[in-house]
């Protein structure tokens, strides 16, 4: 139940007084803005005037929207009669048009599930009836022995919980002291390999200078194998110079053998200069390769000092890297150690804890046996009797209303009347709901009406001839959306003004009725009790609440502009009025909820009123109302006023 119908009272008056408080708001509103346009006749300047900026504090309570209509009274004709109760009809003891005495059976609805409701309760008093006289006449000699043997139970579970208590405490220290020797070996483990780390680090002091030198590793042992290469091939070249040389002496010696066989001298010393030639080439080309074959063997043991150095960097890499990777390694156990001795302490108080409160809880359990034993023992006092008669009294009140219940599975008539219809047949299911009120207007709307009584087909038995007041009003149809059937309203009638009378919908037509363009939905309200001097045909008022924010932060609807999560207000902070965006809630009659993005007691500013002289071309600017929509509370912001001068 929300804040406000839970302080309703039968009649209703809350939203009657909603209606005068939003009556007097724009009261108000009215009044400021006749102040303002007093205000500029007062000053009647050439200027702008400045007026402080009118304001409002935020604050936490209720935001009630209501909607209202006016529509003509009129008497009931008729009273749709129903099973209190859901069940399957099993009789239909009328038929239409057959007149019923009160209290003449109507039907009878399935009692299974009553009967053995009853028979229940009737076991239920028996019980206590016994229970009573067990009271009185004490315990058998059956029952002495349960008793002790209940005590040596007791004892027997105490005994087994200290035992339990010792097991446990001496688990919970080896288990301590198993993560404890865990703890210091790898504390232990750690120290070793940081010192490891410390030896590894020796020729680099971390990775990146390990990789930077393998970097350099690798560049002399390209440079130094390029330069190998370099020279081999240098060396195929001397190879293939010398034997070209080595062919052209040939070649030349041949010459001079046939020169010299010729006796042509001056042939023969030509070859000559040219066997002396080649010869010199040969020569020179050996001591070339001779020469470069040294520098081929130094090649090669550059080469291998670069690999074995790289081999050594590369090495010192990975020393370095499985140091970091043992250490994080051993950070890892250790915490992981440390959270398990955590553990194990933790779960040693908690079992340490555990075992006490179980031992306590044996001991109590004893003490509480021996306590049962003794009052069970002990003659009957007055409060046990009281007691088991109490009990007797409530199975007894418990038996009433299963009879109840029973009784209720028949239907009677609650009046003398003609049975107008019969909804129900048997075997078909029937919802319950008790009687309602069925209105000429109301069976007029036909399967247009939504209402629980707004027609035969929602009740067992229709019976015509009860007297009784309605209310037909037109809403418009964006406030008939938001009312529904059963929802309570307040009447008011002209003709009675100092009466509020409760009401309630019952039905909603379907259909529209339009007029001059105006669309409008019949309601129907069923007066929940009379007043002499009502007669139908009288004009009556009727409000109805379709909106309720309990307990929320709300401001002035004049405040808010947008809506939604895309509404603002201006709020008044350090002399400054700063634009705030907010989320809005229920738009109420004068007032806004607001979800987030304002605080309680924050100053927020209301909309001014501009009022522009048209002779003098002064302009003044002031607190404007709070408007006049929605019931006087929730109008827009203010206006412009043109007043002419001269």
């Amino acid at each position: 139940m929300s804040v406000i119908t839970s302080r309703l009272p039968a009649d209703r008056r809350l939203p009657r007084a909603i209606a005068r408080l939003g009556f007097l708001n724009g009261l108000l509103g009215a009044a400021l803005i006749g102040a303002g346009v007093g205000a500029y006749f007062a000053v009647a300047g050439t200027g702008t005037t400045s007026v402080p900026p009118r304001t409002a504090t935020v604050q936490r309570g209720v935001v009630l929207s209501t909607t209202s209509a006016t529509g003509t009274l009129q008497a009931a004709t008729a009273l749709n009669v129903g099973f209190m109760a859901a069940g399957t009809i099993t009789s239909v003891a009328v038929k239409p048009g057959e007149h019923v005495k009160r209290g003449q059976v109507l039907g009878r609805v399935d009692d299974t599930s009553a009967r053995q409701s009853l028979e229940q309760a009737q076991a239920s008093l028996a019980t206590a009836q016994a229970q009573y006289e067990a009271t009185l006449t004490g315990e058998t000699a059956v029952q002495r022995k349960q008793d002790a043997l209940s005590i040596t139970q007791a004892k027997q579970t105490l005994a087994n919980a200290k035992a339990t208590k010792r097991q446990d405490a001496a688990q919970s220290a080896a288990s301590v002291l198993q993560a404890q020797n865990a703890l210091r070996t790898d504390q232990g483990q750690e120290k070793v390999d940081l010192y490891q780390q410390t030896q590894d680090r020796a020729t680099y002091a971390d990775v990146g200078a390990a990789n930077a030198a393998i970097a350099s590793d690798k560049t002399q042992l390209a440079n130094d194998q390029a330069k190998q290469q370099t020279d081999t091939q240098q060396q195929l070249n001397l190879q293939h110079q010398q034997t070209v040389d080595k062919q052209n002496l040939s070649l030349a010696q041949s010459d001079l053998q046939q020169a010299q066989a010729a006796k042509d001298t001056a042939a023969a010393a030509s070859d000559q200069d040219q066997v002396d030639d080649f010869n010199s080439d040969v020569n020179n080309d050996q001591n070339q390769l001779d020469a470069l074959s040294k520098t081929l063997q130094a090649d090669s043991y550059a080469i291998s000092q670069d690999n074995t150095k790289l081999s050594d960097d590369q090495a010192a890499l990975t020393a370095i890297q499985n140091d970091t990777k043992a250490i994080r390694a051993d950070e890892a156990k250790i915490a992981a150690d440390r959270q398990a001795l955590d553990t194990a302490q933790m779960n040693a108080k908690a079992a340490a804890a555990r075992d006490a409160q179980t031992v306590a809880g044996d001991q109590l359990s004893v003490r509480n046996a021996r306590a049962a034993v003794a009052v069970k023992q002990a003659p009957p006092t007055a409060a046990a009797l009281a007691a088991a008669r109490a009990s007797i009294v409530n199975a007894q009140v418990a038996l009433a209303a299963a009879q109840k219940t029973l009784d209720e599975t028949v239907l009677r008539a609650p009046i003398a009347a003609t049975v107008a219809s019969v909804g129900g047949a048997v075997g078909t299911a029937e919802s319950g709901g008790g009687n309602s009120v069925l209105t000429a207007s109301s069976s007029s709307s036909g399967s247009g009406s939504t209402g629980g009584s707004g027609g035969s087909s929602s009740s067992f038995v229709t019976l015509t001839g009860i007297n009784g007041m309605e209310l037909v009003a037109g809403f418009a149809e964006t406030d008939t959306a938001k009312l529904r059937v059963g929802q309570a309203a307040t009447v008011t009638v002209d003709a009675l003004p100092t009466t509020e009378l409760a009401a309630h919908i019952v039905a909603i037509d379907g259909t529209a009725t339009s007029s001059s363009g105006v669309v409008t939905y019949n309601v129907t309200f069923a007066l929940d009790r009379s007043e002499p001097g009502l007669k139908s045909g009288m004009t009556a008022n009727v409000d109805v609440i379709v909106g309720e924010a309990d307990n929320v932060l709300h401001v002035p609807t004049a405040a808010v502009s947008g809506s939604g999560s895309n509404a603002s207000v201006t709020v008044l902070r350090n002399g400054k009025q700063v634009r705030v965006p907010v989320v809005a809630g229920l738009a109420g009659d004068s007032s806004t909820a607001i979800l987030s993005g304002l605080t309680n007691g924050e100053t927020i500013v209301l909309p001014s009123v501009t009022i522009t002289s048209t002779g003098t071309g002064s302009t003044q600017t002031g607190a404007g109302g709070g408007g006049f929509g929605g019931r006087f509370g929730g109008g827009g912001g203010g206006g412009r006023f043109v007043v002419p001068g001269g």
